[in-house]
């Protein structure tokens, strides 16, 4: 029976950083990474040498909340303090999650990092991209569209590092959780 147990732990763990990492795709990776420890806690007996606590998984969930609340006021906050509409918004998102997944791949040949920061740099690049043409769709000049397009790129680029970083205070916490 422990070797199952050792088995899931080691499928857990992989699951939780495949989660982190869904972060890049614009993809909610911090809350699965939460599902997946409620899950554990739920079935592990606390008697288990792997079990984490549902204080930890309260605490997650607040560091789950505030990378949400960072990403969303830097992205959405920033673009539309420059006067970005609803459009430049919402292609925006669809430009930085098309984005990242072209990221993922252009940075690949590059060991280690490269899709890393392909994929933050591209995601960037697609809300830039999206902002810049939701603007021009809806009849903007070419100067303040490039403005719009500027604010998605670094809202995206700001927003996404914050989430990351939750997410990775999110993982760290519990690894040190279930194995000291």
């Amino acid at each position: 029976m422990a070797y199952v147990s050792l088995i899931l732990l080691v499928l857990m763990v992989l699951l939780l950083i495949v989660a982190w990492l869904s972060n890049l795709f614009g993809i909610p990776g911090n809350w699965i990474m939460i599902l997946i420890l409620a899950l554990w806690a739920w079935w592990q007996p606390s008697e288990n040498l792997w079990d984490i606590s549902w204080w930890t998984i309260a605490v997650f969930v607040a560091l789950a909340g505030l990378g949400e609340l960072l990403e969303f006021a830097a992205s959405v906050l920033g673009t539309r303090k420059v006067g970005g509409g609803r459009r430049a918004a919402v292609l925006s998102v669809v430009g930085s999650i098309l984005g990242g997944l072209v990221g993922a791949f252009v940075g690949l040949p590059i060991p280690v990092v490269g899709w890393l920061i392909g994929t933050i740099l591209f995601a960037s690049l697609g809300a830039f991209v999206g902002a810049w043409l939701g603007e021009r769709w809806a009849g903007s000049e070419m100067e303040a569209s490039l403005k719009v397009g500027g604010a998605a790129f670094l809202g995206r680029l700001v927003g996404t590092i914050g989430k990351i970083a939750m997410g990775s205070a999110i993982l760290v916490i519990a690894l040190f959780s279930l194995f000291l």
